[in-house]
């Protein structure tokens, strides 16, 4: 199947996207980054994600995996899977 005829990959929902940076700014927290003074800038400058054509996601920071986001495509929903650098 081409990418035409396939459905389109799946979209985090709120919830998700809030997991998401709670689970970011722990990455970046036990990296020894102080979150509370990063500016914009700075994370437009080091943060990096790489979206997939299924949906998953890769966070990096200065180059670095820190978070990969990947859905699981069930009969009725889409459950999001999260897993930080040291689960890898």
């Amino acid at each position: 199947m081409d990418r035409m005829d396939a459905a389109p990959a799946p979209r985090p929902t709120p919830d998700v996207a809030r997991r998401v940076e709670e689970l970011l700014r722990e990455q970046l927290y036990e990296m020894g980054e102080d979150v509370s003074h990063l500016t914009a800038e700075a994370i437009n400058a080091k943060m990096q994600c790489i979206l997939e054509d299924d949906g998953s996601m890769t966070y990096y920071w200065d180059e670095y995996p820190i978070l990969f986001v990947t859905p699981e495509i069930r009969e009725n929903s889409v459950m999001w899977r999260m897993f930080t650098r040291d689960d890898q």
